[in-house]
């Protein structure tokens, strides 16, 4: 690895270098759509437009292959580089397609207007179109959708949830939800605003969820910040997911999705998945074995982690998150993300499920009726499969194809890696915060795997990182607050 001359300043790659101008330099045709732009993804065979651009600032994400990130992360993979190489093609201006002279430019037009609705109004609204959405028919048709369709049993999550709905359907009526809102005294334009409406070429609306399953993403008290809307239709053209935009209740870059929201025990833990299905899927699964104390399923609804869904997962439980995402490449991507998020960026623990190829948790508890497929999501993370890891056998690992739960230390050193000024002294500033976090056999644990990491990339030569790692480890915690409790984890005192 070749180390840079100075940190990497991100915000300053962003704000020199607006995505949406990336984008559309590297020969992605933008149109736009909402709050940002929509084009064909580069990434895969796009013959609709799946790509959104912009419409989380600084972002881009593809609703059909489910790339997505910032603008270095759009550079890194449209040229197949190291995050270092990204950097040095925006700074030396080399991300084009074809010549900047001939690159198709693009006029952004930022609505600096305050929102049309306050935020109470928004709610109001919400609720509303949830009157419509979430009907005892509506209710009924999605809940049986999910238990043919992907074995999800939403009943017994249901009756501990009575406060608020689940998950409802909107029909395939072009214009439904929006005569309905406008018979109740809802304006067209804070239609547009909550994103319940959109406007066609001609001018005309028409709802904006159509042929979807419909999740609320609720408050603990019941109030509706938006809707997810799931396709079911099939339909080539429709994405898969519809998430709503920045509205003035909702930012995707904020919202986490939880199905429920009851308290936790002391051996609670927190379960980030990827789809807002997945999270159902899990909590549904508790709820039938009685455990929901136990666990709480959430999603950021794809890949992305912001800092602010990171505070949020960190605050519902003392306990080590865990990370259990899709198996395939945008999950094994957003799983770093998310390392980043919670264990680089603040300094805590967390354990990784790595689920069998091509599978997502709701695939895996829908396997049969069995709670022991629930266990990867309860049990310990054992030594053998930490050590496993530590050995180079925990990324893809899986006994009998089941999923595999283990301390990411190679994961850790690896990102810190890709993002180091001096591997060694950076390096070591991000194991040793965790070690003081984990019990002793963990804390060995991450040692050899981080040690054996190192070496393998040639940044240990003569015990020089385990000499800089053991030095840091005498000094007395620095700045790193000890848990506000000593919570009684499932992995037992070892952990913590």
């Amino acid at each position: 690895m070749t180390a840079r001359s100075a940190p990497v300043d991100v915000a300053r790659l962003r704000h020199a270098h607006p995505i949406a101008e990336v984008v559309t330099a590297a020969g992605v045709e933008l149109r736009p759509r909402g709050h940002g732009w929509v084009g064909c993804c580069p990434f895969h065979d796009d013959a609709t437009p799946s790509l959104s651009v912009d419409a989380i600032p600084d972002r881009f994400h593809c609703f059909g292959c489910g790339a997505s990130g910032d603008v270095i992360d759009f550079v890194q993979r449209l040229r197949g580089v190291s995050f270092l190489d990204a950097v040095a093609a925006l700074d030396g201006g080399h991300v084009a397609a074809f010549p900047a002279s001939s690159a198709p430019r693009l006029r952004l037009v930022r609505n600096t207007e305050p929102p049309p609705v306050t935020e109470a109004r928004a709610f109001e609204i919400n609720a509303m179109a949830w009157s419509h959405l979430g009907t005892a028919v509506a209710t009924s048709f999605a809940r049986q959708y999910l238990r043919r369709e992907r074995g999800i049993d939403l009943l017994p999550l249901q009756l501990e949830n009575t406060a608020h709905g689940l998950v409802g359907y909107a029909s395939l009526g072009w214009t439904s939800l929006t005569d309905r809102l406008r018979a109740g005294g809802v304006t067209d334009e804070e239609l547009l605003a909550l994103d319940l409406s959109q406007r066609t070429r001609t001018g005309s609306l028409i709802d904006t969820l159509r042929g979807r399953l419909v999740v609320p993403i609720t408050e603990p008290d019941g109030a509706i910040r938006g809707f997810i809307g799931r396709d079911i239709t099939g339909h080539p053209a429709a994405p898969k997911y519809r998430n709503p935009t920045r509205t003035p209740v909702h930012d995707k870059s904020d919202t986490l999705y939880r199905p429920g929201h009851h308290p936790l025990g002391p051996d609670g833990r927190v379960v980030v998945v990827e789809g807002v299905l997945d999270a159902l899927a899990l909590a549904a699964a508790a709820a039938a074995a009685g455990v929901s104390d136990r666990i709480a399923p959430v999603t950021a609804c794809g890949v992305t982690a912001s800092a602010s869904q990171a505070e949020q997962v960190l605050a519902l439980s003392d306990n080590p998150p865990q990370i259990a995402l899709d198996g395939d490449d945008a999950g094994r991507e957003g799983t770093d993300r998310w390392l980043t998020a919670l264990c680089i960026d603040r300094q805590r623990p967390a354990f990784v499920t790595r689920m069998p190829e091509g599978l997502d948790p709701a695939d895996w508890l829908s396997g049969g009726p069995d709670q022991s497929r629930l266990a990867p999501f309860l049990d310990s993370p054992t030594m053998a499969d930490c050590t496993m890891s530590g050995a180079g056998g925990g990324i893809g690992a899986h006994r009998a194809g089941a999923p595999v739960t283990f301390l990411p230390g190679r994961d850790l050193v690896r990102i810190a890696l890709d993002q180091a000024h001096d591997p060694i002294r950076d390096t070591v500033a991000i194991v040793a915060p965790l070690t003081r976090r984990l019990g002793p056999g963990m804390r060995h644990a991450l040692i050899e795997q981080a040690t054996a990491e190192m070496t393998r990339h040639g940044w240990n030569p003569r015990n020089a990182f385990t000499a800089a790692l053991g030095r840091e480890l005498e000094t007395q915690p620095s700045g790193i607050p000890p848990p506000a409790r000593a919570p009684a984890h499932p992995l037992g005192p070892d952990l913590l």
